[in-house]
């Protein structure tokens, strides 16, 4: 009689679900809005308490929070590439700002979408992101920073209060269509310069001042789905292209290495179809893009990444990814390029002075393991060389060192240095360590002095007074 009760209640609890369910419309848009150079640990849905994001914690409230998610390149065109094409840099090889644009073998997100009959629209904060770069495939409107001049840093973005007055003017015209909306907000990278009343508020910290203006554009994005009576039909998701280094481990800003404080990023999911939950399992910036298919209901190209649903729903609680982040980058400055591959509690980073890392025990990677784990560090190792090898193989390698005399120029105009990748294997094994070649930072956050010759280090010039990686896109 007991067995017979219980098999009752949850027959009743079943159908409430499914009931509760079918009352839920489908999704009938996707709106994504990447903030650039965002770390986590400076968002209070992530648990830090001086800064107000009244927006953002309304997405926690109501949305799927992902405690652990990571990026697989700290730049901005290779992490969006990733991010909007669910591979991994080896898959698309679009491994840093100066290589050549994203294949047209290569499906994007919005490529799938326009094909399912969406409406699709982006809307981007630099020139990073130009429509030349390979991110405009399968968007019917693509509008970036207006030509110019772009002599200074401010003249190559856009502020994100004009990215969402031309994402909100463009919202209005898609009618009962479904749409991909993509909103690009450049703010928090350097130079920080946050206008009033953000500015005065957080003159102690203006990279806050950033993130906080960001917040308040977001808000004004919710509204506008709400006033067309469209927020609880779609899917909103906000994610970093990469954080910040803040100083740690003394780099000033991004692009040179994978530590956790540029590679671990914010990634929040609100559908009304999900109770508000978080998830504490590791992720990838790939796995958006099979997550949101998979939410839509619409079928997945071939990706890296996999659906992350079963976890917003707890259906499942560890997917127990391999989590790989590279930077090649520095190999253009006659560096060592690094690689990273997280398992579990363990990180590894292959360098000329390899580090491993028990993210448990020392999640800000202070204390190398690697002379103690070698077995470990080894298994790793091999891992994230399988992981970093590209199909193009020395062909994308080549590409990468031949960059078009027009994109060097525009380049350089963005203090972005391009040059430096000899293709010369010996050369490859002699590059120094990263580590060995940044420039001590000063109490002001500013480099100090340069280092000793250091590779092709005479040969590059200083980014905007700083130092090479430290003013990076």
């Amino acid at each position: 009689m007991r067995r017979q009760t219980i098999a009752i209640l949850l027959a009743v609890a079943a159908t409430a679900v499914a009931w509760r369910m079918s009352q839920v419309k489908p999704p009938i848009g996707l709106v994504v809005i990447t903030l650039d150079t965002t770390r986590a640990d400076r968002l209070s849905p992530y648990g830090f308490k001086n800064i107000s994001l009244p927006h953002l914690e309304r997405l926690a409230r109501e949305g799927v929070v992902f405690d652990d998610a990571t990026t697989a390149v700290p730049l901005t065109l290779p992490a969006h590439t990733s991010l909007f094409t669910g591979l991994l840099p080896a898959g698309h090889d679009v491994r840093d700002n100066a290589d050549p644009p994203l294949a047209d073998s290569k499906v994007t997100l919005a490529q799938t979408l326009l094909a399912q009959g969406f409406r699709t629209g982006a809307f981007v904060g630099s020139v990073v992101l130009d429509p030349d770069r390979g991110l405009q495939r399968g968007f019917e409107v693509y509008h970036g920073v207006a030509a110019g001049p772009r002599g200074t840093p401010l003249e190559r973005q856009r502020r994100a209060d004009a990215v969402i007055d031309d994402a909100t003017a463009w919202l209005s015209t898609v009618g009962e269509a479904p749409f991909f909306l993509w909103a690009h907000l450049y703010d928090p990278h350097r130079p920080y310069d946050a206008p009033e009343p953000f500015a005065s508020t957080y003159a102690h910290d203006p990279y806050l001042g950033e993130i906080a203006f960001a917040d308040a554009q977001i808000g004004r994005l919710l509204a506008a789905l709400e006033s067309r009576h469209v927020l609880d039909r779609t899917v909103v998701v906000v994610a970093a292209d990469h954080g910040e280094s803040l100083g740690e481990h003394g780099e000033r800003d991004h692009g040179v290495f994978v530590y956790e404080s540029v590679v671990r990023v914010p990634l929040i999911i609100r559908t009304s179809s999900m109770r508000a939950s978080r998830v504490g399992s590791a992720v990838r910036l790939i796995d958006v893009m099979p997550t949101v298919l998979d939410l839509l209901h619409v079928p997945a190209p071939a990706t890296d990444g996999v659906s992350t649903v079963d976890l917003m729903t707890g259906r499942r609680t560890d997917l127990n990814l391999k989590i790989y982040s590279e930077s090649l980058y520095p190999e253009r400055l006659g560096w060592s390029g690094l690689r990273a591959l997280r398992e579990g509690r363990y990180k590894f980073i292959e360098a000329p002075r390899p580090e491993l890392y028990d993210l448990a025990e020392d999640p800000f990677e202070e204390v190398n393991l690697y002379a103690n784990r070698r077995a470990l560090a080894n298994s790793l190792r091999s891992g994230a060389a399988s992981l970093a090898k590209s199909a193009t193989g020395s062909e994308a390698s080549a590409a990468r060192s031949r960059v078009a005399p027009q994109l060097q120029a525009r380049l350089e105009a963005l203090g972005y240095v391009a040059r430096g990748v000899t293709g010369d294997s010996k050369a490859e094994r002699a590059r120094p360590d990263p580590k060995d070649c940044l420039p001590p930072l000063s109490s002001s956050g500013t480099p100090s002095a340069r280092p000793p010759a250091c590779g092709l280090w005479p040969m590059v010039e200083p980014i905007s007074g700083g130092q090479p990686g430290n003013a990076r896109r």
